[in-house]
């Protein structure tokens, strides 16, 4: 008898995603992953309906990441730090085998099979497997365009090595088999108090990073380590996009560290351009097989397009705005990852652990 596939869950909180959440949807759906519970808040531009009509297809789950408890300087909490503290009660994180944190813009690029299980069997007995980001910008790229970011964007940053401490950042997959107490953005963590062993509670944990290499949980943080391999997988991040939707990224806000503005700091280390990287297209084809299965849904359609007319009215908007001239500017003649000082990333990891 056959044994049992696993079955894998992506988590993640959105906010104006709506003209690209069906490519992320069906990336993930193609490299296997079985299910998506979809945090929402404050959307403008219909995102919030499309999780609904996935949620009403059994895709996903939807869940109204509105209400949010105020935190201690009277604002609401974290949107994306409120989801996973509630996600782990949800049926479908219960259900699942392997549970990932993954936002809209980071895609897993395998690089070893074609699907998670081929991931999970290369990389040996895990609990977690970690995977670095690799940061792709705008590759020079001005306008919106309704194309899948995966055919659009191949300049990134080198392979080795950081152009910033950004770009060491990565996120885990993890086996949903108890070992951990709590879901973070980037990795999963162990109560000590509930550990089998208070003293050491990463010692029942197996923690590998994207080639198989052991390493201990204890020392994991939210960044890659010296040695990390990518040999199996890596996490491209497009978080730049085209110049135009990083204006409109920018204009949303950020869904964890809310109060830091996605300005010239940020557009700086994560618009890398130095190398060409298409190796994520052997995985298009599939993308767009199960892109184009949702979109045959009349409601999926009908909405995607809304959300792209959405996204190109914003846009025009924020070019008309007087006090955005500057930075715009600097948006549309940006060279490509600028050189920092010890002291401007100082000041970015500062800012990145409040």
């Amino acid at each position: 008898m056959a044994a049992t596939r696993e079955t894998f869950l992506a988590v993640t909180t959105m906010k104006n995603e709506a003209p690209f959440m069906l490519e992320w949807v069906a990336h993930n759906q193609a490299i296997g992953y079985d299910s998506f519970l979809i945090y929402t808040n404050d959307c403008d531009d219909g995102t919030d309906d499309i999780a609904r009509r996935l949620d009403a297809l059994g895709i996903a789950s939807h869940v109204d990441n509105n209400d949010r408890p105020v935190g201690r300087k009277g604002r609401p909490a974290s949107p994306q730090r409120h989801a996973l503290r509630g996600a782990t009660r949800h049926e479908r994180f219960q259900d699942a085998d392997w549970v990932i944190c993954c936002d809209c813009d980071e895609f897993m690029n395998l690089r070893t099979g074609t699907s998670l299980p081929d991931l999970v069997k290369a990389s040996g007995p895990a609990d977690a497997i970690s995977v670095c980001w690799k940061l792709f910008g705008n590759g020079f790229r001005r306008h919106y365009e309704d194309v899948p970011v995966m055919e659009q964007f191949f300049h990134a940053a080198p392979e080795d090595g950081c152009t910033n401490y950004r770009g060491a950042g990565r996120k885990t997959l993890f086996r949903n088999n108890g070992a951990f107490h709590r879901m973070g953005v980037h990795r999963p963590n162990v109560d000590p108090d509930q550990a089998p062993d208070p003293e050491n509670p990463y010692a029942h944990v197996t923690w590998r990073d994207a080639g198989g290499q052991a390493f201990d949980g204890a020392r994991v943080g939210w960044r890659s380590w010296r040695g990390f391999s990518h040999a199996f997988a890596r996490m491209h991040h497009y978080a730049i996009r085209s110049c135009d939707s990083f204006l409109v990224k920018r204009d949303r806000g950020r869904t964890n560290h809310v109060l830091l503005d996605q300005g010239r700091d940020y557009f700086d280390a994560m618009n890398s351009n130095q190398t060409r990287d298409d190796t994520m297209m052997q995985l298009v084809p599939g993308m767009l097989e199960a892109r184009a299965k949702l979109l045959s849904d009349p409601v999926l359609g009908e909405l995607h397009e809304h959300g792209v007319a959405w996204h190109r009215a914003k846009i025009e908007d924020i070019k008309s705005r007087a006090d955005w001239g500057a930075f715009i500017d600097m948006v549309y003649s940006h060279p490509g990852v600028a050189t920092r000082t010890k002291k401007e990333r100082l000041a970015d990891a500062e800012a990145a652990k409040s």
